[in-house]
């Protein structure tokens, strides 16, 4: 069990089949924390896994940022490795990433190559993608990871200009390779559909108030073109167009709630 690195993970409409790629961290302690669920992905995981976990969950769905905090609240390790059901990556490219902390003065995270080839050295990033990272336990809980105003999307767009604007570095390790698998980690069905497109267009509102880049001008336009669109997709019987545009309809709905509260 390597003991200076904790891998921490999200589930959420997970298919059963993508939970035995987290044998991948056998060798790591491991953080779960399961959305809109009780236990039954606990069990499922110890039936098909070996990994050694700490498993917590919520009965509803609390959003990526609050859920992803909770979980760094909870890792007590040098250094933690934030990543995706979805994805791929080896013990050597953990190992690499880890390695890069020692040769990069404030480096906070760092990420790996999704290119198929294993290339040598780092380069210095303003952004890395953010579906895997291995990150500085101390210098996150000390500058924070995600907002917890972000439900989900965009939140990492806004911790990458939070890193920036601080004296912070982030990294990308050439010589670590991962693979993100096509299609979604969570099961794609009208519901999640929904979610997603909700939380993108309210997390593109967001982002542009807390950067002071928000336009009632875009707010309005965007308001009556959901609801057309909504109609046009409802009149076509086109029911993920149709889902697409109500969902974009009540995120300003939820924005405006948020402004109002704040």
């Amino acid at each position: 069990m390597k003991k200076d690195i904790t891998v921490i993970i999200t589930l959420y409409k997970t298919p059963i089949e993508k939970l035995k790629a987290l044998n991948q961290y056998k060798n790591y302690k491991v953080i779960i924390f399961a959305q809109d669920e009780d236990k039954y992905y606990e069990g499922i995981i110890k039936k098909n896994t070996k990994i050694k976990f700490k498993y917590y969950f919520s009965k509803r769905n609390i959003g990526l940022s609050k859920a992803t905090n909770y979980m760094i609240s909870k890792v007590k390790t040098k250094y933690f490795l934030f990543t995706q059901p979805d994805i791929s990556i080896d013990e050597k490219s953990i190992q690499n990433l880890k390695k890069a902390f020692k040769y990069v003065d404030n480096l906070i995270f760092t990420g790996p190559s999704y290119n198929r080839k294993r290339e040598q050295g780092f380069q210095i990033k303003t952004k890395i993608n953010a579906v895997c990272m291995m990150c500085d336990t101390k210098k996150t809980k000390k500058i924070g990871f995600f907002d917890n105003d972000f439900f989900l999307f965009w939140e990492d767009v806004f911790l990458m200009r939070k890193i920036k604007m601080s004296k912070f570095r982030m990294l990308l390790t050439k010589n670590a390779i991962a693979k993100h698998s096509s299609g979604s980690s969570s099961i794609n069905n009208v519901k999640v559909l929904f979610i997603r497109n909700l939380n993108f267009k309210y997390g593109e509102y967001l982002y542009d108030l807390k950067t002071k880049r928000f336009r009632l001008i875009k707010l309005v336009r965007q308001f009556f073109q959901s609801i057309i669109f909504f109609v046009l997709g409802s009149l076509a019987l086109n029911k993920k167009f149709a889902v697409k545009h109500i969902a974009g309809f009540l995120a300003i709905i939820k924005f405006v709630n948020f402004y109002i509260k704040k």
